[in-house]
């Protein structure tokens, strides 16, 4: 037991003659070493029915007692199976002997009568020392033991086993199988810098309930195999959810932030474990959608998650987003393309790779303004570890963040391109305006979002980029038609106009009247 974080190892004195236990429980300095007399009888068979009650560490027993005597005792007590209790016998100088058959059972202390403090104290303290160091031999071995079931279910869990080796031979699992007939996985996810305490109170609770082991993951998530007493497969998926609940509550009053539990299927035999880690692993992708803190297997199966590789596409709006300059589009985009995330519950790896596409493209997009990508901001952390341990929502958050302001370090490079970029176009424009011309094709030759070309162009020209270039045609028609022979066909198709339609259009909407009235009307 534990008194302020001290060890106190318990004493039960025995003896049938009253004096004699109020001169060991006044003579000797008990506490001193560590030691507390919890109880006092009489005789030996009261003292085993007590030992039954509180196992004390210690047993201080008078040889010589009516009724069961002190070598019965010992006797009785190793029979049961106890060989961790620890004995002192008390006797007279006349009993030596018979104490040395005492001692032949594993005694190894004895105190002479009347008891002599000095002796007492010398006694003591060599058992404190003895049953420290079998404390310490005890806390190795199971330490051991744990870190050789760990292993063991990890390499289970991993399908480490050597082909042909059945799981259930290896000693560890072996032992499991004691403990229950069902078994199912457990999985957890927490904030990286949250799950030691997690896992520390994941372990407390394993503990307590007995056949449940934690299981070390690494920074974000961990895992318990639990065993169940129940044998149907009702009473079976109740003790699973009263379980999880459980696990829940104990992670949250010892871990911050976000708590993810995934329970996979029940199975037979400790090896049936690896059954239920795959199906824990299908639960755990609908953590990520962020309905519920517990996803049970048994909720789920035969649902499936879109593997569409089609939602991809949605990156194009966010770059143009980015690109065009306006937060409130670049925030609809994302928006957007979320809301369909939600209703069309892609598999987690393909947001994964949408968000990872999506902040690849920024940093080509800033090289090819002639920026550093390392300007940008940090990479996610959901992008960076993936979508495991992560939900939707913080995907959507961060990938936000990223994008807003990556739009304002671009715009940055762009400012800087816009001052020459328009009048390269319109330079470019006057060379060919012949052929035909998309301002999309003109902002990719010019490394430029489209929306920004159109509008810096307009702000110098006073003219957007398609008028301008019917402008130059038309100026070019013109001359055609009054310097040479040409008719108004011949003369826009010479300009550039497939449609004729299209040349009369602009013709008309510039000079107020036909190419054919311009041809005849006169000179100035």
């Amino acid at each position: 037991m534990e008194e302020g974080g001290v060890t106190m190892y318990k004493v039960l004195l025995v003896d049938d003659e009253p004096l004699a236990i109020q001169g060991l429980e006044l003579l000797v300095d008990w506490e001193k070493h560590g030691f507390r007399v919890c109880a006092t009888c009489e005789d030996g068979e009261e003292a085993l029915r007590l030992m039954r009650g509180f196992a004390p560490d210690l047993v201080v027993t008078d040889i010589r007692m009516p009724a069961l005597d002190g070598l019965g005792l010992i006797e009785e007590t190793r029979r049961s199976g106890d060989r961790s209790t620890r004995f002192v016998i008390t006797s007279g100088y006349d009993d030596f002997d018979y104490a040395r058959r005492a001692m032949r059972l594993g005694v190894s202390h004895y105190l002479t009568k009347p008891v002599i403090p000095a002796e007492a104290d010398d006694v003591l303290s060599r058992l404190r020392a003895e049953l420290r160091g079998r404390e310490r031999s005890r806390a190795i071995r199971d330490g051991a033991d744990r870190h050789a079931l760990r292993e063991a279910l990890s390499c289970l869990l991993a399908g480490g086993a050597d082909d042909g080796e059945r799981p259930e031979a290896d000693p560890a699992l072996a032992r499991l199988s004691g403990e229950a007939g069902r078994w199912v996985y457990v999985h957890v996810e927490t904030e990286p810098e949250e799950t030691g305490r997690a896992f520390e109170a994941a372990q407390r609770l394993a503990a307590d309930c007995g056949a449940c082991h934690a299981i070390d993951g690494g920074p974000g998530a961990f895992g318990l195999a639990l065993g169940l007493a129940s044998d149907g497969e009702a009473e079976g998926e109740r003790e699973i959810r009263a379980f999880a609940e459980r696990l829940l509550a104990a992670l949250r009053a010892e871990a911050r932030g976000r708590i993810g539990i995934a329970a996979g299927s029940a199975e037979d035999r400790p090896a049936g474990l690896a059954a239920s880690y795959g199906s824990a692993a299908e639960a755990r992708r609908f953590l990520f959608f962020g309905g519920a803190a517990v996803v049970h297997y048994a909720d789920i199966r035969g649902r499936t998650l879109s593997r569409d590789p089609g939602m991809l596409r949605a990156a194009d709006a966010i770059l143009d987003a980015v690109e065009g300059g306006d937060p409130g589009a670049l925030a609809a985009a994302v928006g957007s393309a979320f809301r369909a995330f939600e209703a069309l519950l892609p598999l987690p790896e393909l947001v994964g790779i949408f968000a990872a596409q999506a902040v690849m493209r920024c940093a080509v997009l800033c090289k090819e303004l002639g920026g550093d990508p390392d300007e940008l901001p940090g990479v996610p952390a959901s992008v960076a570890r993936g979508p495991g341990g992560a939900q939707l929502a913080d995907v959507e958050r961060e990938l936000a963040e990223f994008c807003l302001r990556s739009q304002a370090v671009i715009a940055g490079l762009q400012a800087k391109r816009a001052g020459g970029t328009p009048s390269k176009v319109a330079e470019y424009l006057r060379a060919h305006y012949r052929e035909p011309l998309t301002i999309k094709e003109l902002a990719e030759r010019f490394y430029v979002h489209p929306v920004y070309l159109g509008q810096s162009f307009s702000r110098k020209f006073g003219t957007g980029i398609l008028d301008f270039a019917h402008d130059l045609r038309i100026a070019e028609a013109k001359r055609l038609l009054r310097e040479t022979d040409a008719s108004a066909g011949a003369a826009a198709e010479a300009v550039g106009y497939r449609v004729y339609q299209q040349f009369l259009k602009q013709f008309e909407k510039r000079l107020g009247m036909k190419p054919a009235e311009y041809k005849l009307s006169p000179k100035t």
